[in-house]
């Protein structure tokens, strides 16, 4: 893809955000909508505040079991590495920051870049895998739902259980890889070891289950009563709408999933934008804060040719 391209698709997603934005918050009351923000619960904000860090250290995890046996990183490396990389990814485009991950396994713990791309890869495929399993059951569960969620959810599934195979094939083909790709297909290997597949899933559904409580939690900080269900509509679509990289930190893009499930659940749009920039705030703000105090050089984005080994 040439830059000249890749710059078009990305103006057209930031185009797409913005307009989509703009219908859902076109009659939300601004007044009403301060005094959501200025009279939201303290304490269940304090409480997803934390689960924030639960998530990540729940990634963190995986990842270490993901890249044993072959190499041994500890999890408070991993969830250093982590916290680094989603808040350079909140300031740079198109998710940049991830790419500081690799670069920190590579300089400081010589786990070259195919293996840690291909951690990186498996870590989101298990991650699509796992929350097509908790959302399967919400046309049940949410019977009222239109049909283009149950078809979401259903493609949704269809790809990543194409992907899961398709890789699981290829990584049993690869039996002594000598090439970059061939090893950075054997790096999947977490996709034939039984054990720590399933490690792996546990560990991820730990992290979904936290984000839905965030949600729970978010919402019931601004007065938002949603059934249990519910909160696994408005995480679908929030992912799904964050999942083509667009804006820096899914600014606009993420509170449009938010409020594509609040509108299908009938909330009103000016408590639904209270959720969802309060629950957009603490995914961002403690991640950029603490990510500055561990390496503000690399978050920012300056020379980290002289780091000191941690």
């Amino acid at each position: 893809m040439t830059p000249r391209l890749n710059r078009i698709i990305r103006v057209v997603a930031i185009l797409a955000v913005v307009a989509c934005l703009w219908f859902f918050v076109r009659k939300v009351k601004w007044h009403d909508l301060g005094a959501d923000l200025a009279n939201a619960k303290l304490w269940p904000l304090a409480v997803a505040a934390v689960l924030n860090y639960v998530l990540l250290v729940g990634k963190a995890v995986c990842w270490r079991i993901m890249l044993a046996p072959r190499y041994e990183v500890s999890t408070l490396r991993l969830t250093r590495y982590t916290i680094v990389a989603f808040a350079a990814s909140v300031l740079a485009p198109a998710r940049a920051g991830e790419l500081l991950r690799v670069w920190l396994l590579k300089k400081r713990d010589g786990v070259p870049t195919a293996d840690v791309a291909a951690v990186a890869i498996a870590e989101k495929l298990l991650d699509g895998v796992t929350i097509c399993m908790f959302v399967a059951p919400l046309p049940w569960l949410l019977p009222d739902l239109p049909g283009w969620v149950t078809d979401s959810i259903l493609v949704c599934a269809s790809v990543a259980l194409a992907a899961f195979v398709g890789l699981y094939i290829a990584v049993g083909r690869v039996k002594e890889p000598t090439s970059w790709f061939g090893r950075f297909i054997a790096g999947m290997h977490v996709l034939r070891s039984g054990r720590r597949l399933i490690l792996s899933i546990l560990t991820l559904s730990v992290v979904w289950i936290a984000d839905w409580t965030m949600i729970w939690l978010v919402a019931y900080a601004v007065g938002i009563a949603m059934p249990i269900p519910a909160g696994l509509l408005i995480l679908f679509t929030l992912n799904l709408a964050i999942t083509a990289p667009s804006t820096p930190a899914g600014v606009g893009a993420l509170e449009v999933g938010v409020l594509a499930g609040t509108h299908l659940l009938g909330i009103p749009d000016t408590d639904a934008l209270a959720f969802a920039l309060l629950y957009h705030a603490l995914q961002i703000i403690p991640l950029v804060l603490i990510g500055l105090a561990l390496e503000w050089r690399l978050v920012l984005g300056k020379d980290g040719r002289d780091l000191a080994a941690t």
